[in-house]
């Protein structure tokens, strides 16, 4: 007995099966007739922009003089992280992706 939780009603369990459906089983059985119509696919302004950023490719400049001091001040104990400073960077980034 399946006991629906949020109104505690009962959901009887379903039994026959379920109705036929076109799937990759029985495509090759319809009839070869024209297709009527084509779904449209519209894609969000964030998947634009990730796949905009994915065929670029472009590999930003190092500055390896930095990255050997950041190294440093990380395993000497040094280095302090500004949190707000990072989350506004965050924000920042993450609205170029969703405008």
């Amino acid at each position: 007995m399946a006991i629906n939780t949020i109104n505690g009603g009962y959901t009887p369990p379903v039994r026959g099966g379920y109705p036929e459906r076109a799937g990759p089983s029985n495509v090759a059985s319809l009839p070869d007739k024209p297709v009527k119509e084509v779904d449209q696919v519209q894609l969000t302004p964030g998947s634009m922009s990730l796949r905009q950023m994915q065929t670029e490719r472009q590999e930003p400049p190092i500055d390896e003089a930095k990255v050997a001091s950041l190294r440093k001040a990380i395993a000497e104990g040094g280095y302090q992280v500004d949190s707000s400073r990072l989350a506004g960077k965050l924000s920042d980034f993450e609205a170029t992706l969703f405008p």
